[in-house]
């Protein structure tokens, strides 16, 4: 009993981090777009900064999940 809540429990995680992580990616498609839209540049500038930062979070997510094997790049 005590593994199949831990098989349980790491499968949540792994679902949790992924799904953490293809929200970052799709955040980080938006504020792509919304820079390319953007005619004042000190809202791109933002922006960009905003968009770097959730750069930063899907990399630490993508770390997480590649150091417990859950995403290996191809």
């Amino acid at each position: 009993m005590a593994l199949q809540q831990k098989t349980a429990g790491t499968t949540a995680d792994r679902d949790i981090l992924n799904d953490m992580l293809m929200t970052e990616k799709y955040v980080s498609g938006a504020y792509e777009t919304a820079i390319m839209e953007s005619a004042n540049e000190s809202v791109r500038n933002a922006l960009r900064q905003i968009q770097d930062e959730e750069q930063q979070h899907a990399k630490m997510i993508f770390d997480a999940m590649n150091q417990r094997g859950w995403y290996n790049p191809q």
